[in-house]
């Protein structure tokens, strides 16, 4: 497999981390063959470090770079081992995505004078791809915003929970980056800290950080929003269920009184029972109302029918 050769720095590239060319290059301890194994089947990030040889030091891990929101097996593994003598890596599939170009990402590190400059290399290339998919989401995010306020409904609800689960796949991508940054710092000291690779794709996974953190706090205030408006609408249903069935409970209950088949009735025998019935009820309907109207529990439902209503006449108008 490719052999690439940078001043001081070296990379090899081979075909996978159970290769016997890529087991050659690794140290033959228990939490190597520990992470051998893991890596057969990985749905999580592994790092490991050691530090126990001054000069020495290594890390050494896996990390998902890419993952389908759709599919959760569909995912891009980086596997690396990382010395100061060595960086060692799986076949990456350059083909995936354009911000990861392999002749740029050559010439990038053309200049580099030390193995941890070119794994900030892959990583800053590996991250800024991760960017421009944000910006992609960042557009979804927002026509979803104008659409909570434009037509707020079940179906806003079920993309609001879609791009959420979204956002906490960036977020889990995006630690993965952190962790390893963190690792380098601890394992290298100084000497990762100074490179301005280092310094840059530090930045650059700072920058990711704190987008999918905003972006986050924006669709939990929409879940919030969503909520809200859930909870006002059910409230005014039920308010305006509960006044009509105040306004019309004199009707059913002189209804269930005078509809009862008693032979000594004496209100079956007057001229005029029909038309006091009538009256009775009604006066009690209109009281009720006045009352529930005085007391303040009719005054929102009024007002957005009259706010309805208002906004219908002028659009004819129109």
């Amino acid at each position: 497999m490719p052999r690439y050769s940078f001043k001081d720095a070296i990379w090899q590239e081979e075909g996978d981390v159970r290769d016997q060319e890529f087991l050659k290059f690794l140290p033959d301890n228990q939490k190597m063959h520990s992470w051998i194994r893991e890596s057969r089947d990985v749905s999580v990030n592994i790092l490991h470090a050691d530090t126990s040889e001054q000069g020495n030091e290594a890390i050494w891990g896996s990390l998902i770079y890419r993952q389908n929101p759709k599919k959760k097996n569909d995912l891009n593994v980086f596997h690396f081992y990382l010395s100061r003598d060595i960086l060692v890596t799986n076949e990456l599939n350059f083909d995936i995505d354009e911000d990861l170009d392999k002749q740029s990402i050559l010439k990038q590190m053309k200049e580099k004078e030390s193995t941890i400059e070119l794994m900030m290399v892959l990583l800053g290339d590996m991250i800024s791809s991760i960017l421009h998919q944000i910006d992609v989401f960042e557009e979804q995010l927002r026509d979803l915003l104008w659409e909570i306020r434009e037509r707020n409904d079940k179906n806003t609800l079920d993309r609001i929970e879609v791009v959420r689960h979204e956002i906490l796949l960036w977020q889990n991508l995006v630690m993965g980056f952190l962790e390893i940054k963190m690792a380098i710092f601890e394992t290298f000291g100084e000497d990762a800290e100074n490179g301005k690779e280092y310094i840059r794709t530090s930045t650059r996974i700072d920058r990711c950080i704190m987008l999918v953190r905003s972006y986050k706090d924006e669709i939990n205030n929409m879940v919030d929003m969503e909520n809200v408006v859930a909870n006002y609408r059910g409230n005014e249903i039920m308010k305006t269920l509960t006044v009509l069935t105040t306004l019309f409970t004199p009707v059913m209950a002189f209804g269930a009184l005078w509809g009862m088949n008693f032979k000594n009735m004496p209100e079956l025998e007057w001229t005029y029972g029909y038309l006091a019935s009538l009256i009775l009820i009604i006066a009690s309907t209109v009281f009720l109302y006045f009352y529930l109207k005085h007391r303040g529990w009719t005054g929102d439902i009024l007002k957005t029918a009259l706010k309805k209503g208002t906004k219908v006449k002028k659009q004819q108008r129109s």
